[in-house]
């Protein structure tokens, strides 16, 4: 079983962090990087054996990752069915962003699956919706502070990793307590995922595998050739793509969103012991 979790959030860079912890060669991710198998919604009903199939018992750290964890009230009891399964020895990663972008990119992520047509406004005005809970962060850590306690999480900024790549995973891997001295070339490359999801075979390809008699293949997707699974990575995480451009949001939603947000993000700065720098004023 995994003793690392990476929780999430959406939208907020897990994919590159999953990356450059895997080529750790203390380390072992998950091969695919989403399991989803705490959500009884998704892969649960898959067993524990299945689970347990997707890790290295060799490694010294073994992890996956997988944003879905954080997603509650959508996907709630998560973190209790970890606890009963992991127990209270496993360490947790919480990625996250400046909450109102991480907002626009979730909602351009839904636009290119044909998933919202909504305006802009419309979606990101709504304050049920899991565009705003999904960027609540601490209000999604809260379960996991219970059933694991504080020093058993640690909080890495999306702007941190892009900025300070090399001191964040120095302190990521000082958390995991493997080799913090560990480098990479592939440190400078950053698996964006924005265009490569703003596009018609983005569409086609995640509709396609939600489909009932290719979900298997989905779900297996880490028994495939290696050639394959790489094609079916570049075609979704591109390395080289880049992030899609943003449109601007109208002052007054900018100055709501911050508003909203304003509470939760004092929490988890109180948490994280830092503060981050989001919720930019308008000008």
């Amino acid at each position: 079983m995994p003793n690392l979790i990476i929780i999430g959030g959406l939208k907020c860079g897990t994919t590159s962090l999953h990356h450059y912890l895997s080529l750790h060669p203390e380390i072992a991710m998950s091969r695919p990087k989403e399991l989803n198998f705490f959500v009884a919604e998704l892969n649960w009903p898959l067993g524990r054996d299945w689970y347990a199939g997707h890790f290295d018992r060799g490694a010294r750290v073994r992890g996956e990752s997988s944003p879905h964890y954080s997603n509650r009230p959508s996907f709630d009891g998560v973190p209790k069915r970890m606890r009963e399964v992991l127990g209270g020895d496993i360490r947790l990663i919480y990625v996250v962003r400046d909450p109102v972008d991480r907002m626009l990119s979730h909602y351009l992520h839904n636009v290119g699956g044909g998933y919202d047509d909504r305006t802009l406004t419309d979606a990101l005005s709504d304050p049920a919706s899991s565009y705003v809970a999904r960027s609540r962060y601490f209000f999604q850590l809260e379960p996991y502070i219970e059933a694991f306690g504080a020093e058993r999480i640690a909080v890495v900024g999306r702007e941190e990793l892009r900025d300070d790549r090399l001191g964040t995973m120095r302190r990521a891997f000082e958390f995991l307590d493997v080799d913090s001295g560990f480098t990479s070339e592939q440190f400078e490359r950053e698996w964006e995922t924005g265009v490569a999801k703003g596009g018609s075979r983005f569409r086609i390809m995640d509709r396609a595998v939600r489909l009932p008699g290719l979900r298997a293949i989905d779900r297996n997707f880490d028994r495939l050739p290696e050639s394959l699974r790489w094609l079916a990575e570049r075609l979704i995480h591109d390395p080289d793509a880049g992030e899609a451009p943003k449109p601007e949001l109208p002052d007054s939603l900018r100055e709501d969103l911050v508003e909203r947000f304003h509470d939760d993000v004092a929490r988890l700065e109180d948490f994280a012991g830092r503060r981050f720098g989001w919720l930019r004023p308008t000008a």
